[in-house]
């Protein structure tokens, strides 16, 4: 493996910890970018130009509960690959300083038995991980450019180790796979060409694996949509967060409608202009940080979801929707073409009485700020 510390390796215990953290600053820096660049100022900016404010947006769901079981179970299979990933770079970077303090050479046993790069495909594993945990399309695209990334520096790597282990190396890159067993990558056919041409073939192939992966994740949206649980009317569009059916989802949004003072304050919500609405009914005895609700109660801390809750008792986030098109907009085009949400007002309803119980005012941002959060 490269060592880009070897300048400063020295036999000294805390000298190898030193190494060890600068070294691990180096190979996850490619995936540090691709984390942090779905949050701050950044993603703000692309959230607020038309053409670029679907980069901030999600294509799988992140807080409703949807009809469909594999849908709701993503969020936890990409936890699951977060430790995983994390549990085999542990072990590959234990191989790696291993051999390194006891100068047995290059690492061929172990995990690098089976592929020569068991540290990037940690990495692509933890990727996928956070991308099904938090599917922003944003993650998308630093998730596919970190894989490409990676590919150069683990081809880049064994140049080096060439140069440095000789013909030992060719034999163990002869007989081990590089990313996948089966030797999968060694079966691709290689690019006859150098320089800016093969540069070229790499970056198109790159565009080309990026629109392919984008282009699923709308279908995926897409088809989220369809497995929500949603009422729409001519200029709104209302999701319930808990499945429920839509007879009883249009019941109990009707019970807040027809109240006056509600009336009254969405009409003052409009300031005398039309506005397209996206709503939010939401089990009373449910805490969602990702929407501008109300504020969360002290010692609770992300989701806020137990199975076991009131089915008769909701609260319903009014909110008038920023779209991306000055067109006119129904049905689920409303959620395909909302960017930002505008709080007007948090109804509270009685299903069982058919009583509005609470009228609130919610608060501008979510605890976050102003940082786009997901819609569904």
């Amino acid at each position: 493996m490269l060592d880009p510390f070897k300048k400063v390796w020295k036999p000294a215990a805390w000298l190898v910890y030193l190494i060890i953290v600068f070294e691990i600053v180096y190979m996850i820096s490619p995936f540090a970018l691709y984390y942090y660049s779905t949050y701050g100022p950044s993603l703000n900016f692309l959230h607020n130009w038309p053409l670029t404010a679907w980069l901030s947006g999600f294509f799988l769901p992140h807080f409703a509960v949807t009809a469909s079981g594999i849908l709701n179970v993503l969020p936890k299979i990409g936890w699951s690959c977060i430790f995983t990933g994390l549990s085999l770079f542990l072990i590959a970077a234990g191989q790696i300083y291993y051999a390194k303090f006891t100068k047995r050479g290059a690492v061929a046993g172990g995990l690098y038995k089976a592929i020569r790069h068991p540290q990037y495909v940690a990495f692509a594993i933890m990727g996928l991980g956070l991308l099904l945990a938090w599917p922003r399309f944003t993650v998308l695209v630093m998730y596919v450019t970190m894989l490409f990334v990676y590919f150069l520096l683990a081809k880049k790597e064994e140049q080096e180790c060439v140069k440095k282990y000789g013909d030992s190396y060719t034999v163990y890159q002869a007989r081990t796979s590089m990313f996948i067993p089966g030797r999968i990558f060694e079966k691709l056919p290689a690019l006859p060409l150098t320089g800016f041409k093969r540069g070229t073939v790499i970056f198109l192939l790159y565009l080309t694996v990026l629109m392919a992966a984008v282009s699923a994740a709308f279908g995926l949206r897409n088809y989220t949509i369809t497995k929500l649980s949603t009422y729409y009317s001519t200029d709104s569009a209302t999701i319930a967060v808990a499945a429920m059916e839509s007879a009883e989802l249009e019941e109990t949004l009707q019970i807040a409608l027809a109240n006056s003072d509600v009336q009254n304050r969405l009409q003052a919500a409009m300031q005398g202009t039309h506005e397209t609405y996206l709503n939010y009914l939401v089990p009373l005895d449910w805490y969602l940080p990702d929407l501008p609700l109300e504020n969360i109660p002290a010692g609770i801390a992300g989701h806020h979801q137990p199975e076991d809750f009131n089915r008769d008792r909701y609260k319903i986030l009014f909110t008038k929707a920023r779209l991306r098109t000055d067109q006119p907009v129904s049905g689920a085009d409303i959620i395909k073409n909302t960017v930002a949400r505008v709080p007007a007002v948090v109804v509270k309803v009685d299903k069982s009485k058919s009583e509005v119980i609470g009228i609130e005012t919610p608060p501008p941002h979510v605890r976050w700020g102003d940082i786009p959060t997901p819609l569904f």
